[in-house]
């Protein structure tokens, strides 16, 4: 076969730029140039096949680390950052969009790059997600932290703070403190109770008093009771017990008789 010189030809990334000594078989080979810079002897059989198209750097293996970025697309680092990119663009769901955008919560320049977020926020720990110090302020350094959910629980806007003593808490961080539910606490705050009666762990103390006030004692036998709020209403409760109320009414009777039998007598 006539010998075909193909110096200056492209194949791929490579280019031929001058004949090299043949192979052990005979097959011609050629110098060539990558467009990565790099030189490689070639043979012209393989060139015209298509078998080589570049120095090696196009291969599937080079190529992914070439365009590699960061390597960490599918970590859940990754994934917290790309929901908080998500929740506050315009296109996010009518849900977050209300709770985040609309409200004007946006990302910092800074981290719209994921490397700088990273080199800013760290590798969470199990467990913790990211969480805005400040609810009314942006995803930025200085308000952000990883924390677990109960702490976020206890960020969120719509909780209910108490004060006592001059110490701000939720409903929940109190109910941990006093040892109380926080659904009892925030049914009281409902019926209107002040901060501090909410906040009793057993708040019946008021009650007690109001008891007290009403304790009297039995007109026929003494015993200091408590009269039932109907009964005071309706002008009874004088006596503690039934027996003791019939006995009381015996004694009206009997007086009654006596004052019948005196006039009678004159």
């Amino acid at each position: 076969m006539a010998f075909k010189d193909i110096t200056g030809h492209r194949f791929g990334y490579l280019v031929v730029v001058s004949r090299e000594s043949n192979g052990i078989d005979g097959t011609a080979r050629w110098m060539c140039v990558c467009d990565c810079g790099q030189t490689r002897v070639v043979a012209g059989t393989s060139l015209r096949s298509g078998r080589n198209k570049s120095c090696g750097c196009s291969s599937p293996r080079f190529t992914s680390e070439r365009i590699l970025t960061h390597g960490m697309s599918r970590s859940r680092v990754y994934k917290i950052y790309r929901g908080m990119i998500a929740r506050c663009s315009p296109s996010a769901s009518p849900k977050c969009r209300k709770l985040y955008f609309d409200k004007g919560i946006r990302v910092c320049e800074r981290w719209q790059s994921f490397n700088s977020f990273l080199e800013d926020m760290g590798i969470p720990q199990a467990g913790m997600s990211i969480d805005r110090i400040d609810g009314t302020k942006n995803y930025e350094p200085s308000n952000c932290r990883w924390a677990d959910h109960k702490t976020q629980a206890n960020n969120i806007s719509s909780n209910l703070v108490l004060t006592l003593n001059g110490q701000s808490k939720t409903a929940a961080q109190w109910a941990e403190f006093i040892g109380i539910k926080a659904n009892t606490i925030v049914y009281r705050v409902r019926r209107g109770w002040s901060d501090e009666r909410a906040l009793q762990k057993s708040p019946i103390k008021l009650h007690t008093e109001k008891k007290l006030s009403r304790n009297r004692p039995c007109e026929v036998c003494g015993t200091i009771f408590s009269p039932r709020p109907s009964q005071l209403r309706k002008g009874h409760g004088n006596t503690c017990s039934q027996r003791c109320n019939g006995q009381r009414r015996m004694w009206k009777v009997k007086k009654m008789d006596g004052i019948v039998g005196a006039q009678h007598h004159y």
